[in-house]
């Protein structure tokens, strides 16, 4: 079990230096979509830490946007990332995509089935299969093996495996960012999705 940290390493930059960065309107507009859980709040520390190198934010940003608008569904991509902060351990990173998640309908039996991988019984085949490419990924190999590209491939076209692994990638380099810095979940996150124990 990783140590809770109290303190943050790095305080996030002013929102009015974070909001032009990111197109940000003063409040989320949408209350029944994706990011409902954030409508009316400030901006997230996620961003506001990023922040603190504009040209790094002003880089990253339209990768997170074309990930998320991209060509694999939401739940899917949830799924993903779910599965990347339970293995990386990020507080954070599970706190907001499991909300989302959420929103992106997976259910609550599966969130929670989440931390249990890709062998725990329930999950479909496609499931399945987007956990164990993450574990493999994650491992020392680095690589999806032959059998998980032959499930992906079954249900997801080339574009979409490399928005998949992509995705693997980029929310593994902003676990790396959320850990490291020690970001906290907001205050006003009302009842954030605590991480499971690994």
């Amino acid at each position: 079990m990783s140590a809770q940290h109290t303190t943050t390493r790095m305080a996030p930059a002013p929102a009015e230096l974070v909001r032009p960065i990111m197109g940000m309107p003063e409040e989320t507009s949408d209350p029944d979509g994706p990011l409902s859980h954030i409508v009316g709040s400030p901006v997230p520390n996620v961003l506001g830490v990023l922040g603190n190198h504009p040209a790094l934010l002003t880089a990253l940003d339209p990768m997170f946007s074309l990930l998320a608008d991209g060509t694999l569904s939401l739940r899917d991509s949830e799924l993903v990332i779910l599965r990347v902060a339970f293995v990386v351990r990020s507080t954070y990173q599970w706190a907001h995509h499991a909300a989302i998640g959420a929103k992106a309908g997976i259910s609550a039996e599966e969130i929670a089935r989440v931390p249990a991988g890709p062998d725990a019984p329930g999950w479909s085949e496609r499931d399945a299969a987007l956990l164990r490419m993450v574990d493999e990924l994650r491992s020392p190999e680095a690589r999806v093996s032959d059998t998980t590209w032959q499930q992906l491939s079954a249900h997801y076209d080339e574009p979409q495996i490399l928005e998949l692994l992509t995705t693997v990638g980029v929310y593994t380099t902003l676990a790396y960012v959320l850990k490291s810095c020690d970001v906290a979940v907001e205050d006003w996150f009302a009842d954030p999705p605590a991480l499971p124990e690994a």
